[in-house]
């Protein structure tokens, strides 16, 4: 019942922008070139792909998934090499079932609810040895992380890689690897005030980083002009830059106006929707 409120809830209220599209769309066809011109922004097709197939905040719903399974299999067996064969395997099965074209889509996001579950599996057969890794080695072991990661899978992504048993190795010892090369990146960095914001809040910065980009991409591209199609790519990447930063600065102000009258949204209680004095500025945040 607490995922359900916590997980469930944040995906229905705030996924309901994705829903809003189509009818923005119907209303004023121009809008269309805004979003993903190659998606189907039918009525029915969109209400069906975001309520029943999880296509919304799709991380929400797979997280749920995830937790229900993992919950599941900590009830089952508390044994270590147990769960982490069982992580892997998930892993493995829900990467090949994904990379297959032409196999029917489950609904609810339960093959990427399957895999959240076998990283959760590893996670929790792992944590107190990450725990225990000085911020030193960390570093360094975050940095031989994330060179082999680039190694595989920019080939991966490249097509390079042959499809087959190849490919789906590449691709699980890739998404492995980038895994433990941000957890061990955390690790080295140990606290940042702005980042441990970012991190308590961060169900609100995800559910809503979609509509606020797409806000400063409109804002920036459309309605003041920047042509940065044909620019630089320095000039590209200073203009993403820019919109990013922006977009922090208006979820920032969007968190606090959800933390204050939307609690009910996130999964929080109504006796304590406000957010804390000391909360309300990077410089009085305890990670």
């Amino acid at each position: 019942m607490r995922k359900a409120k916590t997980l469930l809830v944040p995906y229905y209220v705030f996924s309901l922008y994705f829903l809003a599209k189509p009818f923005a769309i119907l209303l004023i066809p121009s809008m269309r070139a805004a979003f993903q011109t190659s998606h189907d922004y039918g009525i029915a097709h969109q209400f069906l792909d975001v309520l029943v197939m999880g296509n919304g905040l799709w991380f929400l719903m797979a997280f749920f998934v995830g937790e229900c399974l993992m919950y599941g299999l900590t009830s089952l067996t508390d044994n270590g090499r147990v769960l982490a064969a069982i992580g892997m395997a998930s892993v493995i099965l829900s990467t090949f079932v994904s990379s297959q074209t032409g196999w029917p889509t489950l609904p609810f996001q339960i093959v990427a609810g399957v895999k959240a579950a076998g990283y959760m599996c590893v996670g929790y057969v792992l944590k107190e040895w990450l725990k225990a890794i000085p911020r030193g080695r960390a570093g360094v072991s975050s940095a031989c992380a994330a060179i082999v990661f680039l190694t595989l899978a920019v080939p991966a992504v490249a097509g390079i890689v042959p499809d087959g048993p190849a490919l789906l190795t590449a691709s699980v010892a890739a998404a492995f690897l980038g895994t433990f090369a941000v957890i061990w990146l955390c690790i080295a960095v140990g606290s940042c005030r702005m980042l441990a914001y970012i991190g308590r809040y961060s169900l609100v910065y995800y559910a809503l980083n979609a509509l606020t980009l797409n806000i400063m991409k409109i804002g920036l591209f459309r309605v003041i002009g920047i042509d940065v199609a044909s620019a630089p790519w320095f000039s590209q990447l200073l203009a993403g830059l820019a919109a990013t930063a922006l977009a922090l600065v208006i979820l920032t102000i969007a968190n606090l106006f959800v933390q204050r009258w939307m609690w009910w949204a996130i999964g929080k209680n109504a006796h304590n929707p406000v957010v804390p004095e000391r909360l309300r500025t990077f410089g009085h945040v305890r990670p």
